[in-house]
């Protein structure tokens, strides 16, 4: 519905429902449900964990970041110091509210007013790294100006309205009401009045990745509950809805996204929590999540769950990640055949993130409901032709889900790494062929002229190879095309015309070819073949392979990594081995072997073959 919605239709049924009586996410306002999940044996951890939180708040309370602390990313590029206390600072409002919603007292109730108004008196809800990000040339120019840059809206600013909008719908008759008044008044002067009151547009409003999503969403979600005139709500969401058809546009018509599983939680769960909002208030008449682009959406992370918890992490994604499950749940609503994700995939309630922690618990059923689907659901394969991803998991004749996947499309991607051709093999719960993911996010890892020599980012950091001392260069046209592909019985078949992706002036034609050998009751294999052709004899050619364990020589030309093992024509290469040790926004200090070979005969036409075989048992001694 989303796409084919008309301003008529909106305003009709905000003016056709603005007197019915309603409520506003109805979950949250029975009393049942919060004595459903405060009893529930299953959350008891989270309430004791909350509880302790809330006590320790009361007992000292948490100051404001100091000044130094906001200006740190502009004078070292750091910004985790600052999120850290910001993180401490908000933690109140979500300790306290939810306490507050399941017990009526004083000490919740002054809690939560004190941690609204600690929040209100911050300068700015903008993150120091989001500072200034309506112009072009961020985030450079920003720090040295005399005076800070005009307000504007981003990721967090747009979820504490959310949030202290929400809180103030459920709880604002148990609260001073000089606490929402200041609410109201911080949010019309932060939110309303800079993203409403002044057509120049947001940054993000132009994007396609989780930006949009999360920004416009909370605003129209706020909107929702702080404005009662239909017209004037018409308006403004009208403005959102337009914003939120662009992100959908991100997604190819399979439902996949670039910025893969994490980022697309984040996205496209304020998306889910604005379409189910916007739907109360209408009475049920506007329901975006009926959207026929919905369905395979939805479907997208199943495909990027493997085994062990570990995920396909293309781009700026942690290898693990975990699923809302009462976000899935919600969206089975409007897709039946949505699988549940099992218990190693499914997030635990988080005590400091008010949204998503109450939609996790209220939006899912009891927990002795959520019954682990059989492994057999998870056995699918797909090439997402729009965005060039093929992911394909198998079972092999141990019973062992294996699972490989690669990626090609474009190296100026929302999250971006330089990673035309690169994939992942996942055996016994390890990508073991792997992409070693994010990086730590400083102000230095966004700017392309820093990120990309970074391991993480850059190409030499991932699975692909480096063409006569030629890495893949950043942009919109360093791209990949998918030249052919098919799934067949016995094998998936894809070949990527990698040539765009390097800027080599002797570089006439670069494909690489997946063969992926998965036939029945046998064990998988993977075939790479990559075929160069020059206008001149190059100096250099390197295959780089990115490994998550230690490989072993065991003997000419067969490297072996656990239960996987690497052929090559070793008259042909000359292999090296790289410990590297990787920091993440997550992490630090993760293992990875790279794994490069260098061609020591070197023509103008070249092809070359690389098998990995799954062996049934580690012959690493």
């Amino acid at each position: 519905m989303l796409r084919q919605l008309t301003f008529r239709q909106l305003k009709n049924a905000l003016e056709e429902t603005q007197h019915l009586p309603r409520s506003l996410y109805a979950e949250a306002n029975s009393s049942d449900n919060w004595r459903r999940i405060r009893e529930d044996v299953n959350y008891s951890e989270f309430w004791c964990s909350l509880e302790e939180e809330a006590a320790q708040l009361l007992e000292n309370p948490i100051r404001a970041p100091l000044f130094t602390e906001f200006t740190l990313f502009g004078d070292t590029g750091d910004r985790a110091i600052y999120q850290s206390k910001r993180d401490q600072l908000y933690a109140g409002i979500h300790a306290f509210s939810m306490l507050a919603m399941t017990e009526d007292k004083l000490e919740w109730k002054t809690g939560l007013e004190n941690a609204i108004w600690n929040v209100c008196n911050e300068y700015t809800w903008v993150l120091p790294a989001h500072v200034g990000l309506y112009r072009n040339d961020y985030p450079n120019g920003i720090w040295d100006q005399p005076a800070p840059p005009r307000e504007t809206v981003d990721l967090l600013s747009a979820m504490t309205a959310f949030t202290l909008a929400e809180t103030v719908h459920l709880l604002g008759d148990r609260l001073h009401p000089w606490v929402v008044h200041r609410v109201n008044e911080e949010i019309d002067r932060r939110i309303f009045q800079v993203y409403f009151h002044d057509a120049t547009p947001q940054n993000w409003e132009l994007k396609t990745n989780n930006w949009p999503a999360v920004c416009s969403a909370s605003i129209g979600a706020t909107a929702i509950y702080m404005i009662d005139d239909s017209e004037k709500l018409a308006g403004m969401l009208w403005r959102v809805i337009g914003v939120l058809r662009n992100y959908l546009s991100g997604f190819d018509e399979q439902g996949a996204t670039p910025e893969g599983p994490a980022y697309w939680q984040y996205g496209f769960s304020h998306f889910v929590y604005f379409a189910e909002l916007l739907k109360e208030r209408t009475d049920g008449r506007i329901s975006l999540l009926t959207d026929e682009k919905v369905e395979p959406i939805s479907k997208f992370p199943q495909f990027c769950m493997l085994t062990g918890g570990k995920v396909v992490n293309f781009s700026d994604s942690a290898d693990e990640v975990t699923l809302n499950s009462g976000l899935i749940h919600r969206l089975q609503h409007y897709v039946p055949s949505l699988q549940l994700p099992i218990e190693e995939y499914r997030m635990s309630p988080v005590p400091g993130n008010w949204l998503d922690s109450t939609r996790q618990m209220l939006w899912s059923p009891s927990m002795e409901l959520l019954i682990s689907e059989n492994d057999e659901e998870r056995l699918q394969e797909k090439v997402f032709t729009g965005n060039q991803w093929v992911i394909s998991k198998v079972r092999d004749s141990r019973g062992r889900i294996i699972a490989f996947a690669a990626k090609g499309g474009h190296n100026e991607e929302p999250h971006n790494h330089n990673d035309l051709g690169h994939f992942i093999l996942h055996v016994d719960g390890q990508n073991v062929l792997a992409d070693i993911g994010l990086g730590r996010y400083t102000k230095q890892y966004f700017q392309p002229r820093f990120r990309y020599e970074m391991i993480n980012a850059g190409s030499h950091g991932h699975s692909v190879p480096i063409v006569d001392g030629c890495r893949q260069g950043f942009g919109t046209s360093y791209r990949s095309e998918i030249l052919y592909s098919q799934i067949s019985e016995d094998n998936v078949q894809v070949v990527m015309d990698l040539t765009k992706a390097y800027d080599c002036g002797s570089l006439e034609c670069l494909t690489r070819e997946f063969v992926w050998e998965r036939p029945l009751h046998k064990i998988p294999q993977l075939v790479i073949t990559d075929r160069a052709t020059f206008s001149n004899t190059p100096l250099t050619f390197q295959e780089v392979f990115i490994s998550s364990v230690r490989p072993q020589v065991t003997s000419s030309g067969r490297l072996q990594m656990n239960t996987v093992t690497l052929l090559y024509n070793p008259e042909k290469w000359e292999i090296e081995i790289e410990h590297i040790w990787v920091d993440s926004h997550y992490k630090t200090g993760t293992p990875f072997y790279r794994i490069v070979l260098n061609r020591t005969q070197l023509e103008r036409e070249m092809i070359f073959e690389f098998r990995f075989e799954m062996s049934e048992r580690s012959e690493c001694k």
